[in-house]
């Protein structure tokens, strides 16, 4: 941060912070940051800019106290507030440093910055939902913010996400555009986000492990419980504000309304066929695709389908096959792989485990000649005639690749899901046909 607030007039910084909400984005980085930043250099000019002025006014009346407190003195004798502009929105340092805070659409004429904070421009989900609120923030950036910026200055943006096309979703499409056309002339915004439960291993640039893979941003404050319910009540209310990731509602292929759910009463005497899907991931890097080993049942004599248990992860080669040989000693299910490069050594592991375990099955392979999406949406049919079922609370993950289909940024367990059909397709034993037992949905109440 030292070096961000120095650096602003010799070198371009464009920087997203997309943060959940209530998680003191606006108190660190609209408050104490510009604080702290003139602090060091006095002479700095910033510009903050909200949703309203009301709000604007009152983060520019905080970073104003904050300056006059007696421990930042202490801490910062150089840094002294002219008394001739001590306004709540408006104050200048000594040194001719400045703090300008407008809401959006507000005049700034005459106002330059060298550091320029855009602090929730959106008020809420339905002013981000309004196409006439979100042209007034993105034509306001245009035509008046970025005007306002000295030398090469710097920007920051602060807000969770409404939207893809809300002002980030812009912002970042418009950069992507210029760098295919011109890359000397993008923006290279600098995308920083803190989801509200980790979707993998974060770590510090020195390589520090800061938060595993589905651990809260701030348990103390937000606990995984409190989260869950929120993630239940709303998958696009979770996936834009807490884990930054929006999902279109108007382009989603796969809506919610058509997710099936079954209790352990809705497989009484039904006779069942299982598959285990096992789809390996080629590499265990962090952006990677998860490797995942599902069982479904399939109705013998109906059409429904019922998801029974699902394991993904960054596994290696022997906790996948572990994960493999447990499920398919619960269900006694035909087991399935895809079979090319590391996937087929995968398979010559099982066959080998096959003989020290003494546990024998039909393992047969997955070879499909058509692309990960077109299988995908070959689901979607299924899903609109009613006949995928999902339990409760269980499939989160599995959902919400759905919801973001095909924009998310993984699809390994709706890929695995899509290969059932296939299997089901290519079944060639009875010996699965299991009459359905209550001990093998232990995993629903898991979840």
């Amino acid at each position: 941060m030292r070096a961000l607030s120095r650096t602003i007039t010799k070198k371009k910084t464009r920087i997203i912070l997309s943060i959940p909400p209530r998680h003191g984005k606006s108190q660190l980085a609209s408050i104490y940051f510009p604080a702290w930043s003139l602090g060091l250099y006095p002479d700095l000019k910033f510009i903050l800019t909200t949703y309203g002025a009301e709000l604007s006014e009152e983060i520019g009346m905080k970073t104003r106290d904050v300056i006059s407190n007696e421990g930042y003195q202490t801490i910062f004798p150089k840094t002294q507030l002219r008394d001739d502009t001590k306004s709540k929105a408006k104050w200048m340092t000594k040194q001719e440093g400045s703090y300008t805070a407008v809401g959006i659409g507000g005049a700034i004429t005459g106002k330059g910055g060298q550091i320029i904070i855009i602090d929730d421009p959106h008020k809420d989900r339905a002013a981000a939902e309004s196409e006439v609120d979100r042209k007034t923030v993105w034509d306001y950036y245009r035509s008046t913010l970025y005007s306002r910026l000295e030398g090469f200055g710097t920007i920051i943006v602060i807000m969770q996400r409404w939207r893809d096309d809300d002002l980030v979703g812009l912002l970042l499409e418009e950069d992507a555009k210029i760098k295919a056309e011109d890359p000397k002339k993008a923006e290279n915004w600098e995308v920083i986000n803190f989801p509200a439960i980790a979707e993998d291993d974060e770590h510090s640039p020195s390589g520090e492990l800061l938060r595993r893979k589905g651990e809260a941003l701030w348990p103390k404050k937000y606990p995984l419980e409190f989260l869950s319910l929120i993630r239940q009540q709303s998958p696009y209310f979770w996936s834009s504000q807490y884990q930054q990731n929006p999902i279109s509602q108007e382009t989603a292929e796969f809506k919610k309304e058509l997710f099936r759910y079954y209790e352990a009463d809705t497989l009484k005497g039904k006779y069942l066929r299982y598959y285990t899907i096992i789809d390996p991931a080629i590499s265990q890097k962090k952006s990677a695709d998860n490797t995942v080993v599902l069982t479904v049942a399939k109705e013998v004599n109906g059409p429904n389908f019922y998801r029974i248990r699902e394991t993904a992860g960054k596994f290696t080669p022997q906790q996948t096959v572990n994960e493999i040989f447990s499920q398919q000693k619960e269900f006694n299910s035909e087991v399935w792989i895809e079979t090319v490069a590391y996937q087929a050594a995968l398979k010559f592991m099982i066959e080998e485990e096959r003989r020290k375990r003494q546990q024998f099955f039909i393992l047969s392979e997955l070879k499909s000649s058509t692309k990960k999406e077109e299988r995908i949406r070959g689901l979607l049919g299924l899903y609109q005639a009613g006949v995928i079922w999902h339990l409760p609370n269980a499939d989160l993950d599995y959902e919400y690749e759905l919801l973001a289909f095909p924009r998310g940024k993984h699809d390994d367990r709706a890929d695995t899901m899509a290969y059932i059909l296939q299997a089901v397709r290519n079944t060639n034993t009875t010996n699965s046909v299991k009459q359905w037992k209550p001990r093998w949905l232990h995993y629903g109440k898991k979840a």
